[in-house]
């Protein structure tokens, strides 16, 4: 099928993701085959997939609480059959949350509830959820500066649940379910043999694999990449993929693939080595790069997690939290250290000010880190907090990443407010 202009602008990155966001606000529909369709919102919201069958239609993911009630509105403008089975990718909320106007609108109909099919780790991360409901809600309005923000849970959980493979045949159509861990220990991609269809979930994501969040549950980049592999070798004509536009022909497909697999296969690779030769954590963070052919790549861009993060997320699945620094081993509190460093400085406005001094420079992570204790050795001194608040701007300006960006803006903001005393 043919590509549109936008979607070469974007394969050849001379338009930007959010560009395409924008033409999709409005909820668009991608024809992928005569019986399948892809619908989108935005990038920010998983896309979801119906499958037409003789049984009904099947979703692959069913959106998140904002963006639910337009794409089943969309769906139900290409088809009105009911909705005889979703499939889960992942448990992530813009990918599940869409089961519950689902749900409401079988009961209005007078027909059954859709059954829901996800691995059998789906149910634990939605416990998971409630468990720790207090500082999922924390992290996520840090992450996307939503103070007060509630994350949702209570979605119906999975009817039918299985481990490594699972085929489905409804209504004439044949479904196959591959399990893999990587940004989730949870997720899922399916494979449509008799179409050559094959739709990732977020193991394909149109930017840089996001295995490295610093503020959520272990992710695994080594099992990203073998499930890349593994999707390569189905031989898809067509990917769709967990975020981002639907990528059409097996050469680009294949290359997209193969692409990210590499790409996370050098920092695995490049980590161990490095873990093996005794490096401490700070040594594995300073030698270890992805080489910037990877990066240039309009699918592998780092706007959204940074791959010095993961570099930190496979050194500590495979060490342990302990970095090899004997002082983090059981460290001395920071108010504490910050006040001897700022005796022996001459006083807490002495770091605050080589602290500006060294953001002058573009020594913004040393900055920072003197900035941080300078601010720990007096909390409440306004003017320090102005110049901490300063520093980290410019290292938020520097950064990438938008979740490297996000996490900093955090304390950017206490600062802020703290300089007005």
């Amino acid at each position: 099928m043919k590509q549109d202009p936008l979607f070469e602008r974007l394969w050849d990155g001379s338009a930007a993701m959010e560009e395409w966001t924008t033409a999709v606000s409005h909820g668009a529909i991608t024809q992928v085959d005569d019986n399948i369709i892809t619908v989108h919102t935005t990038y920010f919201c998983g896309s979801v997939t119906a499958v037409r069958t003789a049984e009904g239609l099947v979703l692959i993911d069913t959106a998140k609480p904002d963006t639910a009630k337009q794409t089943l509105d969309v769906i139900r403008s290409w088809d009105d059959a009911p909705i005889h089975t979703v499939i889960f990718t992942h448990g992530h909320i813009d990918h599940t949350s869409g089961i519950k106007l689902i749900d409401e609108e079988a009961d209005r109909r007078g027909v059954p509830r859709p059954r829901i099919v996800a691995h059998r780790n789906v149910a634990r991360r939605m416990q998971r959820y409630v468990d720790t409901h207090g500082f999922n809600s924390l992290v996520q309005g840090q992450q996307f500066n939503m103070p007060g923000y509630v994350y949702p849970i209570g979605q119906r959980r999975p009817d039918a649940v299985y481990d490594d493979t699972l085929s489905l045949s409804i209504g004439g159509e044949k479904l196959e379910l591959f399990h893999g861990r990587g940004e989730t220990d949870d997720a899922t991609f399916v494979w449509l043999p008799e179409r050559r269809v094959l739709a990732s979930g977020d193991f394909v994501i149109w930017v840089f694999p996001n295995a490295g969040n610093p503020r959520k549950a272990q992710r695994y980049a080594a099992e990203w990449a073998q499930a890349l592999r593994r999707m390569e070798t189905l031989k898809p004509e067509t990917l769709i993929p967990g975020h981002g536009p639907v990528v059409f022909g097996a050469e680009r497909v294949s290359r997209m693939l193969s692409d990210g697999a590499e790409a996370l296969e050098h920092l695995v690779r490049e980590t161990l080595a490095l873990m093996n030769a005794g490096a401490t954590l700070e040594d594995v963070l300073n030698n270890v790069k992805v080489p910037k052919s990877y990066l240039a790549k309009p699918y592998l861009l780092p706007k959204y997690d940074d791959p010095e993060f993961l570099v930190r997320s496979i050194y500590h699945l495979n060490a342990g939290w302990f970095d090899g620094n004997a002082a983090h081993l059981k460290p001395a509190r920071t108010a504490e250290l910050a006040a001897e460093l700022a005796e022996l400085a001459g006083g807490a406005r002495k770091l605050a000010e080589r602290a500006e001094a060294l953001a002058g420079q573009g020594q913004s992570r040393l900055a920072v880190a003197l900035a941080e204790l300078a601010a720990a050795a007096a909390p409440d001194d306004p003017q320090l907090q102005a110049i901490r608040a300063a520093t980290l701007r410019k290292l938020i300006d520097s950064e990438s990443s938008l979740m490297g960006k996000a996490f900093l803006a955090v304390y950017e903001r206490e600062a802020e407010g703290r300089s007005k005393g």
